[in-house]
């Protein structure tokens, strides 16, 4: 019986196809010349992909009809490291007889002996794609387009049964590794940061790929004569996945992996596995996942592997293949849900802003692009000017784009004793994903609310220029333009950038501009001088006598205000701190020197 899409296929074609069944392919054969003969015709007439499952005996036990571009593959028994001792034929009517990444997927899933396309035009080409084992890990490797008549000479079992003996050998096999072919239209610096994107995911880079081409072809983002150059690049490095620099349409995704036999995902999907990777609280994982739905959600009809594959590896990680299968409305439903939870979330924190408002706290927030040392300033200024006795836990500190995803705030004081606080935000980069940068708002509201920004800089880098200029973008679109901020220049430990002029122009006469290093503690001292200097004080200094009857207030004052010296007389507490001025008035009665001391401060 004929499975898969046979809507409105004639009886015709139905019967030809079932006569296939009857067919016995030798045993040396890939399959039989005329099963062959009638898979191509059936191509030709539906315009669809036909597949044939055929055992080691050469019977076929599977004849399936797909579309235009799959076709769906048969379940088979997995066998631990043992192949499934079935192989599968199946046509291509664009012609191009290249495994598609859903063949690869297919090939590594279900174990199969071989799968095989048949790439149908007036001189049709055969592509036979095996598993094998180097160096414990299982990859794939596919043959070079062969002729027919070729194809028909090659010995197929023979082929199959040493891969199998490999396999059998071979203990403890682990998934090939991912291993990535950049490609990118922007710059070739770009490329290099798409790079260490691609580090921070875990991804070996095989080889980089730049064309200068002013716009994105609308079928293939690069040029379709450089589609074969990443084709060979790929053979070359022995690489499974492509990665663009830029966003990707669902239909160039697809287009790419039939002609390239391997997962490809863009930018943006690699951003958002990196922080799905990164995401520690349970805010930044609902951001996350609410970044990644409503992406995918826009590309759910004609994405290619990306939605479709079922193992591991990047573009499947955060809600998990259950969202993937799912149609537009559930998506749309979970995407509501995380809304109202991110909203509780928001809440919660707006209740903190709020406590923060009414203690008159002034609030500094250290921004800048990813891996420019924020972390580390914010765990350095931390030691060095902790409010709190017992150290909290530091921030990870790590050379690596996204190292920390969290947002987290804690309190400072400078030398007059006034504390405010200083809160760590998640890195920019340039081309960040507008759906993240939407879903991250409910944490980026901490810059939008700062008293001041502090603008990190590594100065070590030659593309610190175009860096600053990408963080000022972000803060412009996210409402923080005008917000008062220093400029720290960072790691200057490791020498300056010829580039680093350009900072100190762009912002000369703006802005103070200070050279540090956080891992050293260069100028850091000066640093939070210059932040002491750029917030007013907006506290007044009192000395009072608190009666020991009324010592809550003593406690109201180490809550609210700033303590700064604090004795023990016969008649009460002598405090001298600094409080806001709506709290005065309780302790006007109390106030050394009269009861208006401290009101004209």
């Amino acid at each position: 019986m004929i499975t898969g899409n046979i809507d409105s296929v004639r009886k015709r074609i139905l019967e030809e196809l079932e006569e296939i069944f009857d067919i016995r392919t030798a045993k040396y054969a890939f399959i039989d010349e005329r099963i062959i003969e009638i898979m191509i015709k059936a191509t030709k007439e539906l315009n669809r992909e036909i597949s044939v499952l055929v055992d080691r005996k050469g019977k076929v036990a599977e004849v399936t009809i797909g579309d235009s571009s799959t076709v769906s593959m048969p379940l088979v028994d997995l066998r631990d490291n043992k192949l499934s001792r079935v192989r599968v034929v199946h046509t291509h009517p664009n012609g191009n007889p290249n495994l598609s990444a859903l063949d690869v997927s297919a090939l590594v899933k279900m174990k199969l002996d071989s799968i095989i396309a048949i790439g149908v035009s007036d001189h049709p080409e055969v592509v036979m794609g095996f598993l094998t084992v180097e160096n414990q890990k299982v990859h794939v490797e596919a043959t070079r387009p062969m002729s027919l008549e070729d194809a028909q000479r090659f010995n197929i079992i023979d082929r199959i049964v040493y891969n199998e003996g490999l396999l059998l050998e071979a203990e403890d096999l682990e998934e090939e590794d991912e291993r990535a072919v950049l490609i990118g239209l922007d710059s070739e610096e770009s490329l290099v940061e798409l790079a260490e994107l691609a580090n921070a995911a875990d991804v070996t880079v095989g080889e980089v790929v730049f064309q200068n081409r002013a716009s994105q072809d609308n079928a293939f983002y690069i040029g379709k004569g450089k589609v074969g150059e990443v084709r060979d690049v790929l053979q070359l490095t022995r690489s499974n996945l492509v990665i663009a620099d830029d966003e990707l349409t669902g239909s160039q995704i697809r287009n790419l992996e039939d002609e390239l036999g391997v997962k490809v995902i863009d930018r943006t999907t690699l951003i958002l596995e990196i922080f799905a990777r990164r995401a520690r609280s349970r805010e930044a994982k609902l951001q996350v996942e609410l970044a990644q739905l409503k992406y995918r959600m826009s590309r759910l009809i004609g994405l290619g592997t990306v939605m479709s594959r079922t193992g591991g590896g990047i573009g499947t990680r955060g809600p998990g293949e259950q969202q993937l299968e799912i149609d537009r409305r559930k998506i749309r439903d979970r995407v509501n849900d995380l809304k109202n939870e991110l909203k509780k979330v928001v809440a919660i924190r707006n209740v903190q802003r709020e406590n923060r408002n009414q203690n008159e706290i002034q609030r500094i927030s250290l921004v800048g692009y990813t891996n420019s040392g924020k972390s580390t300033l914010r765990n350095a200024l931390a030691d060095m000017a902790s409010k709190d006795s017992i150290v909290k836990s530091k921030v990870l500190e790590k050379d690596m784009l996204f190292a920390t995803l969290d947002t987290t705030t804690r309190a400072i004081s400078f030398e007059d004793n006034r504390v405010v606080t200083l809160t760590d935000t998640v890195g920019f980069v340039r081309k960040l994903p507008h759906d993240l940068i939407e879903a991250f708002k409910s944490t980026l509201e901490e810059v939008i609310y700062s008293d001041l920004l502090v603008h990190v800089i590594d100065g070590s880098v030659d593309d610190c220029f175009a860096q600053a200029v990408a963080v000022d973008e972000v803060l412009e679109e996210i409402g923080a333009g005008g917000t008062d901020r220093i400029i720290a220049i960072n790691k200057i430990d490791l020498g300056k950038s010829y580039r680093t002029e350009d900072v100190v122009k762009l912002y000369e006469g703006k802005y103070p501009i200070i050279e540090i290093s956080a891992k050293n503690g260069t100028n850091l001292k000066k640093l939070m001088e210059e932040m002491a200097s750029a917030l007013p004080d907006n506290l007044v200094e009192i000395e009072a006598v608190i009666p020991y009857d009324m010592q809550r207030l003593v406690s109201l004052l180490h809550d609210k205000g700033t303590v700064i010296s604090e004795e023990y007389e016969e008649t009460g507490t002598k405090i001298r701190a600094k409080v806001p001025q709506r709290e005065l008035h309780q302790y006007k009665e109390f106030i050394k020197g009269g009861s208006n001391a401290g009101f004209d401060h």
